[in-house]
């Protein structure tokens, strides 16, 4: 009997004894702006705390996230592998029904790539933060961010003349890069980390949205041929925009996910008038294909008795160039494409 007593007063102060650090954990959270390392250690509390009270859980992924929001390496993680939404931020803000009458969500591939990038992140922060650096270096080692350029490449600019999404993103970065710059900001002395964290993952992610521009300019805008180019870098040349693909996007698969899902949710989604003609160029990435294939039966003309049903498309893949006698560079370009998988046939 007095060891049973004994075991229930242990049990009863251990109750108490975390009772009362949750308690006192949750006054703390309150606070805003909190350092880093007192987010750290309540992290180290919550995790230890888990293990017993499982409804923790949630909490400390969520203390994960704000200690990743103000680590520079798990900001610029986080610019290279989350996806480009920003049409989806767009349709959130006009806060327009789509064609069903109700909102519309993000589109399953591009969400499932945003959960991915969140897990990786979380991942490489409880890493820094648990004394396994190495493997929190591993994973930086994994997903370089870009290298900082000054110039825009051709077929990143091309592709921005031709998508409203893809103008809106730069604009929006711009914003942002002026918000936390400006003269009048508080946040240089409330928040310091939060901005460094902010600034690295603005400078990571314009390099990244190059790539991404850059890749989808170099698929739906090939760059011809030069004459004096010799016939056996051809291939050699072409190869490159597998390389830009993989770079952007992380496999030919994924980005395929990405521009299936963007297409579905932009044909659901009503478009302001100033959006529509770059949107039209977005979702003509559905039917980019090889350059000097023969397009299937039904598909790029307008069927007969009534008008095509599908978005008005502006750029080359509604205006094939007059047929000529392919070259080596056509051949191996098409080689190209076809071994990207499934990236450049998304289908609606």
């Amino acid at each position: 009997m007095e060891r049973a007593d004994e075991v229930d007063e242990a049990i009863e102060d251990l109750v108490v004894s975390t009772g009362l650090q949750i308690a006192d954990l949750l006054v703390r959270l309150e606070h805003v702006n909190r350092p880093r390392t007192e987010l750290i250690k309540d992290w180290d509390t919550v995790r230890s705390l888990a293990a017993d009270v499982p409804a923790l859980t949630e909490l400390a992924g969520w203390l994960l996230d704000q200690i990743a929001l103000r680590d520079a390496h798990a900001q610029q993680l986080r610019a290279v592998l989350e996806p480009d939404i920003t049409d989806y931020l767009h349709g959130q803000q006009a806060d327009t029904p789509g064609l069903e009458g109700t909102a519309v969500a993000l589109d399953a591939p591009r969400a499932e790539h945003l959960a991915q990038a969140r897990q990786a992140v979380r991942a490489y922060t409880a890493a820094a933060h648990a004394g396994r650096e190495q493997e929190a270096q591993r994973l930086l080692d994994f997903f370089p961010i870009p290298a900082r350029v000054l110039a825009t490449s051709g077929p990143a600019r091309t592709w921005r003349q031709h998508s409203a999404t893809a103008r809106d993103a730069v604009t929006a970065l711009a914003a942002q890069r002026t918000a936390i710059t400006a003269e009048d900001s508080t946040d240089y002395v409330a928040a310091p980390e939060l901005l460094h964290a902010r600034a690295a993952y603005l400078t990571a992610r314009e390099g990244q949205l190059r790539r991404l521009h850059d890749a989808l300019g170099c698929l739906a805008f090939p760059t011809p041929a030069p004459l004096d180019l010799p016939e056996t870098l051809a291939p050699v040349a072409t190869a490159q925009t597998q390389r830009r693909v993989i770079e952007a996007f992380g496999t030919p698969e994924r980005a395929a996910q990405a521009l299936d899902g963007q297409i579905h949710y932009q044909l659901k989604q009503p478009l302001p008038a100033r959006r529509r003609a770059g949107t039209a160029a977005e979702t003509g990435l559905a039917d980019l294909r090889p350059r000097r294939t023969a397009a299937p039966r039904g598909r790029g003309r307008a069927p007969r008795g009534g008008a095509d049903p599908r978005p008005p498309a502006a750029g080359p893949w509604h205006a094939p160039p007059p047929p000529k006698a392919p070259t080596a560079h056509d051949e191996a370009h098409a080689q190209a494409l076809a071994a990207a998988s499934t990236t450049l046939r998304v289908h609606r």
